[in-house]
C-alpha cells in the first residue's frame, strides 16, 4: 500500500478548445515527480497520480481504490496552471469532508508566485499552501529528518501511476533569463545543463521497450542551448550505452548554427519546437524577441533549412501579440508559407497574461501600450485574455490562430507531433481518426471528413 499520495491537479477549464482531441493530452508533471522521487529516497512509498481532465469525484473514487483514506501523511497536490484551480477546489472539498483526509498541502510555484493569501481564499479546504521549489521543504512537510537536497534529482518513473502510458520528460536545465515580455521565466537565470553522463544514465532507467508507441523523451528546459562539447558528450554516451531513442526539445529561433543542428541530429534529436513567435518585424520588436528582426528571421530561415536537411522535424510556435493587424499577421503567414516545405507543424495562439492581478499589471500595461485591451469575457482568476487591437478582438484571434495552424498542419502531422510527446502511448492513429470522425469538431489541423 502507498504511504504518500502526490497528485498533479486536473482541469475543468481548458486553455484551447475543449474538444476530444485536446483532452487526450497526457501531460506528465515532471516537477512533481522530482518531489515524489525525493520522498521515495527518504524510504517512504509514494505514488504520483494525474487528474488530467477527469471529474474530481471520479478521480477521488479512484484514489480511494488506491488507499488514499489510509495514509498517515499529508496528501500533496501540485497545481500546474491557473486552469486547474477550480478542479482543485472541488477535489479538496471531497478529500476533506467526505474522505476525511487530515492534511492537504498545495504547491505549484508558477501559480502561487508568493500570493499564498490570495490562493487560500480560492482553496479554503487546503490546510497549507507552500510557495517556491519544494525540494528542500518536503522533509519538513512530511515531519521527517533528511539531508538537504542539492542539484537535479533523477526521476523515478516507477512511482507514476500507469507510467507506461506517459511519454517521459527529462529535466536538463532550469531558468531562461532572455527577457521576453510574455515569458514567466524571463528573469530566471539560466542554469547549467545536466551532464550528458547523468542524462544518459537517467534515460536508461526510464525508457521502456514494449508494444506501445515508442518512448521519445522531451528534454525539459525553458531554453535549450547546449554547447558543442555537451552534444558531443551526449552522442558518445548514447553510443557507449547503445541508446537509439529519439528526443525532443524547445528553443529559440536564433539559438543554433548549422553546425549545432547537425550535432543535435547526431545526438538523437528528432523534433524541435521552435519559438519563432512572429515574422512581423514590428511584432518581434513589440514582444522583445529580438532587437534586429531581419537578422533574427534570417537565422530562423537557416535553422529550418538545416533541420530539414538532417532530418529534424520542426514545429513552429507562433504567438499573436498585442498590436496585431491584418498586415502583421500576413507578414507572418507569408514567411511561414515561404518555409512550408521545412515545417512539420505550426502551433498558434494569442497572448495571454498569466498570474495574479498585482503581479501582472505591468505586463498588461505593456500590452495595452501596443494597442491591446483586456477582454473581460475571456478572463478569469489568473488568466487574462485580450483584444489584440481595434482590428482583431479576442474571438478573432482564436479563429485566426486556428486557421493559421490548420493551413500548415495535416491531421497526420498533428498526431505525429502529439504522440511523440503528449498523447498516451496506447493511443493509436486509428483511434485518433475515429475520435475526430465521431466529434466532427473544428480543429487546428486539416481534416478531410
Amino acid at each position: 500500500m502507498y504511504e504518500v499520495y502526490c497528485i498533479s491537479a486536473g482541469q475543468l477549464d481548458v486553455k484551447k478548445d475543449a474538444n476530444v482531441i485536446n483532452k487526450k493530452n497526457n501531460y506528465l508533471n515532471y516537477g512533481l515527480l522530482s518531489l515524489t522521487s525525493i520522498i521515495n529516497e527518504f524510504g517512504l512509498t509514494p505514488i504520483q497520480l494525474h487528474g488530467h481532465f477527469s471529474a474530481p469525484r471520479a478521480f477521488a473514487e479512484y484514489c480511494v481504490q488506491l488507499g488514499i483514506t489510509k495514509t498517515k501523511f499529508p496528501v500533496f497536490i501540485s497545481i500546474p496552471s491557473f486552469y486547474a484551480i477550480s478542479w482543485v477546489n472541488d477535489f479538496t472539498k471531497i478529500l476533506k469532508y467526505e474522505l476525511k483526509i487530515k492534511e492537504i498541502i498545495i504547491g505549484g510555484r508558477w501559480v502561487i508566485d508568493g500570493e499564498i493569501a490570495q490562493l487560500t481564499q480560492l482553496l479554503p479546504y487546503a490546510d497549507k499552501i507552500v510557495d517556491g521549489l519544494g525540494e528542500n521543504q518536503i522533509a519538513t512537510l512530511l515531519n521527517i529528518k533528511a539531508d538537504r537536497v542539492s542539484g537535479y534529482v533523477p526521476l523515478n518513473y516507477n512511482l507514476v501511476d500507469k507510467r507506461e502510458f506517459y511519454q517521459p520528460g527529462i529535466e536538463v536545465s532550469r531558468g531562461c533569463g532572455m527577457k521576453c515580455d510574455f515569458c514567466q521565466e524571463r528573469d530566471e537565470k539560466l542554469q547549467p545543463l545536466k551532464s550528458a553522463l547523468a542524462l544518459t544514465s537517467e534515460a536508461s532507467h526510464i525508457l521502456l521497450e514494449d508494444d506501445l508507441n515508442p518512448m521519445s523523451p522531451y528534454f525539459e528546459a525553458s531554453i535549450f542551448k547546449p554547447s558543442s562539447q555537451w552534444l558531443e558528450e551526449l552522442t558518445e554516451q548514447r553510443e557507449l550505452h547503445s541508446q537509439t531513442y529519439s528526443w525532443r526539445a524547445e528553443s529559440r529561433a536564433d539559438n543554433f548554427t548549422s553546425k549545432d543542428i547537425s550535432a543535435l541530429a547526431k545526438a538523437g534529436m528528432k523534433v524541435l519546437d521552435l519559438g519563432l513567435e512572429s515574422a512581423s518585424p514590428k511584432q518581434i520588436k513589440n514582444m522583445g524577441k529580438a532587437k534586429d528582426p531581419e537578422k533574427y528571421l534570417t537565422r530562423a530561415s537557416r535553422l529550418l533549412e538545416d533541420a530539414h536537411e538532417v532530418g529534424i522535424d520542426v514545429k513552429v510556435n507562433v504567438l499573436l501579440y498585442a498590436g496585431e493587424t491584418s498586415k502583421t499577421i500576413d507578414e507572418t503567414y507569408k514567411w511561414l508559407d515561404q518555409h512550408r516545405d521545412y515545417i512539420k507543424g505550426v502551433s498558434v495562439g494569442p497572448v495571454l497574461a498569466f498570474g495574479w492581478d498585482n503581479r501582472k499589471s505591468n505586463f498588461i500595461k505593456t500590452l495595452e501600450s501596443c494597442g491591446a485591451s483586456v477582454c473581460q469575457d475571456s478572463s478569469f482568476t489568473g488568466v487574462t485574455g485580450f483584444n489584440l487591437s481595434d482590428a482583431i478582438n479576442y474571438e478573432n484571434s482564436l479563429q485566426i490562430s486556428k486557421e493559421l495552424s490548420r493551413d500548415f498542419m495535416t491531421a497526420n502531422d498533428y498526431f505525429y507531433l502529439k504522440s511523440f510527446s503528449y498523447y498516451s502511448r496506447d493511443y493509436k492513429y486509428q483511434d485518433f481518426l475515429d475520435d475526430i470522425q465521431r466529434e466532427k469538431g473544428s480543429y487546428s489541423f486539416d481534416v478531410k471528413y
